[in-house]
């Protein structure tokens, strides 16, 4: 519970705010929650406890406050949680978790991948306290088709991609880039 607070604290002097904390049984993760300030436009989704199980962190954002952002957040720790205990396999960059319905009503964006937090100042995507390391990855919305894209061609292919198109991560309404 020590890291829990520290990663809280951690998060938000870099938010700039305090959070909601939500607890979701089936995923066993607790989920700090940041309203946007003036500094920052977004809301902000942290998971605090899944650094047991493979010492990471998942981060979402969004333009507006959504439950069920929580609930997608929980989904996809439960499938980084289950990697870990199964195959000892860490969330990493290009990592993509498949979400039960998409992640907004009538979006097209129905899988989660994971790359390094792009919206940090630097440093901030790994906390320590001098025994443990946790590095904190942002999960983007993505459809069928950019996962498909990233199996085929890799993660740096898709990033190309997005960059080319001006994909905005934050919009959960897009169109997919392909």
């Amino acid at each position: 519970m020590i890291v829990v607070k520290q990663l809280l604290k951690h998060c938000g002097s870099a938010f700039g705010s305090t959070s909601e904390l939500y607890q979701y049984e089936a995923a066993d993760v607790l989920i700090a929650v940041f309203p946007p300030t003036k500094k920052r436009g977004c809301w902000t989704y942290v998971t605090l406890e899944l650094h047991k199980k493979g010492a990471c962190e998942c981060v979402m954002y969004s333009y507006h406050f959504d439950p069920g952002m929580i609930a997608h957040l929980a989904s996809a720790a439960s499938q980084v949680s289950k990697h870990w205990e199964e195959d000892q396999i860490r969330l990493h960059t290009g990592s993509i978790y498949r979400l039960e319905q998409p992640i907004a009503n009538q979006s097209q964006l129905q899988y989660l991948l994971a790359t390094p937090l792009d919206f940090e100042e630097e440093g901030f995507e790994y906390f320590t306290n001098g025994d443990e390391v946790v590095r904190l990855m942002m999960l983007h919305a993505i459809s069928e088709t950019e996962a498909a894209f990233l199996r085929q061609y890799g993660f740096e292919a898709l990033e190309a991609l997005f960059a080319h198109n001006e994909v905005d991560s934050l919009d959960v309404m897009r169109h997919p880039a392909i």
